[in-house]
């Protein structure tokens, strides 16, 4: 996927889910191939963003010469890890339910589904990852929710009846999934770097 096709591929979704939904279901890119070249491109701006954010953040809060690089870098390599995580293990748990909400057992599309879903979500940490006070530009993210909705009848072939089931059960998975990581990862963070609280 080109950078245009890429650039394309985020407006569409954002402006014509229901059409874009029908395009990615007759693409034949794998949908590895979508989580390295369309996922991982939206992650690696909020990596650039969590890295000035947490090297403002020693700069002006901690001042230790030791944490300057190490410290932002790490947080920027951690909070890509998260998302990757995120979505992959949501795509399992998505994957895993199918059945439960009459839908197509499929991990291809599920992940297919769950990368183009976290569109909002990714391009928000752009800006909610300079600042803390920053988190509340995360609202937005909430629209890949409806994606996720527009997606499932496209993707597994949902039913009608089972699909704000499955949005609620989508919104949970995710939210407990990035909980846990984000648990682990900050443990991990005072291990490594004493001292730092963020």
């Amino acid at each position: 996927m080109n950078f245009n096709a890429f650039l394309e591929r985020i407006r569409n979704l954002l402006l014509f889910p229901a059409y874009e939904w029908k395009v990615i279901s007759l693409e034949d890119r794998t949908a590895r191939e979508d989580l390295y070249h369309y996922a991982f491109r939206l992650i690696l701006p909020g990596a650039i963003a969590k890295f000035l954010g947490s090297f403002f953040y020693v700069q002006k809060q901690l001042d230790i010469d030791a944490y300057r690089f190490s410290f932002p870098l790490t947080q920027a390599v951690f909070f890509s890890i998260i998302q990757l995580l995120t979505i992959v293990v949501s795509a399992y748990f998505i994957t895993g339910m199918a059945r439960k909400f009459r839908s197509t057992r499929n991990y291809a599309r599920s992940l297919k589904l769950v990368i183009y879903s976290f569109t909002p979500l990714l391009l928000m940490y752009m800006v909610a990852n300079l600042n803390p006070i920053l988190l509340i530009a995360l609202l937005p993210g909430a629209y890949g929710l409806v994606l996720f909705g527009k997606g499932l009848p496209v993707l597994l072939q949902t039913i009608p009846d089972k699909q704000p089931a499955f949005i609620i059960i989508f919104l949970i998975s995710v939210s407990g999934i990035m909980f846990l990581l984000n648990v682990f990862f900050n443990a991990l963070t005072l291990l490594i770097f004493p001292g730092v609280m963020r």
